[in-house]
């Protein structure tokens, strides 16, 4: 997926969105609406190319934030593989937070998933930034999935 900068409009950047698969997650990176959400599964048998493009855009939209950024991750299952680039995005939000930007991290996970419920900690723990770890009935609601 190729991302025009050149279509930067009162320096916003275009709403990314990528539509889920059974393997990958939907993403919404809407900074003009202040929507950062990643939900769903995210095993691809190559991530780099589901998250590369998501990590350009938001290191572009890093460069002139909104006041508070908050970020959601509703993940039913992901990957060691997915796990670099998740934290490559988190590495972003904690220098936001470095440079005093008012960062929130929402992590969601469902009431019997207790390895995202711990991949959360984990996260919370590795980076100085704040986290909202909570347990939902469903993190993937239906209007959510495919």
């Amino acid at each position: 997926m190729d991302i025009n900068f050149n279509n930067l409009e009162n320096s916003k950047l275009e709403a990314l969105r990528i539509e889920p698969t059974f393997a990958t997650p939907e993403i919404i990176m809407d900074a003009e609406n202040g929507v950062f959400r990643i939900t769903g599964n995210s095993y691809p048998e190559d991530p780099w190319p589901v998250y590369t493009p998501v990590i350009t855009w938001f290191k572009k939209y890093a460069e002139h934030p909104l006041p508070r950024t908050v970020f959601e991750f509703r993940f039913t299952y992901f990957s060691t593989a997915s796990t670099q680039l998740i934290f490559e995005l988190f590495r972003t939000m904690e220098e936001l937070h470095d440079n005093k930007y008012d960062v929130l991290v929402r992590w969601y996970y469902a009431t019997d998933n207790d390895e995202i419920h711990e991949n959360g900690i984990d996260f919370s723990d590795l980076f100085d930034m704040p986290f909202e770890i909570e347990e939902v009935p469903d993190p993937n609601p239906p209007e959510n999935r495919f």
